[in-house]
């Protein structure tokens, strides 16, 4: 039995993480599509945000909490390899990334 979302076929699925690959086929090749559950992380960013005390006296705050799939595909990852703190503070202060964010402010 083949499990399908419109035109993609479930190709494989992780019980342990979520994440699901699907499979389409356009008639000249295969495509693949992977899926990565984050409503979880969100919401517990979103809880931690708004518990989290304003300002930023302190030695260590926790800033974001993002899926590892999207650290490595936005070059997060390589850019604190690299200590390119640039790229860090516009990644985690770009408003397209707030979900991830566990704490208000700018970086």
């Amino acid at each position: 039995m083949a499990i399908r979302d419109g035109d993609w076929e479930l190709f494989d699925y992780d019980y342990a993480t979520g994440r699901s690959v699907w499979r389409y086929f356009d008639g000249q090749q295969t495509i693949f599509r992977t899926d990565y559950p984050v409503h979880h992380l969100v919401e517990q960013n979103l809880l931690e945000r708004q518990e989290t005390p304003a300002g930023w006296k302190g030695d260590w705050h926790k800033i974001g909490s993002v899926p590892l799939n999207m650290a490595y595909d936005s070059g997060l990852v390589d850019a604190i390899t690299q200590q390119d703190d640039k790229f860090v503070s516009r990644f985690l202060n770009d408003s397209d990334n707030r979900a991830w964010r566990t704490k208000e402010g700018r970086v």
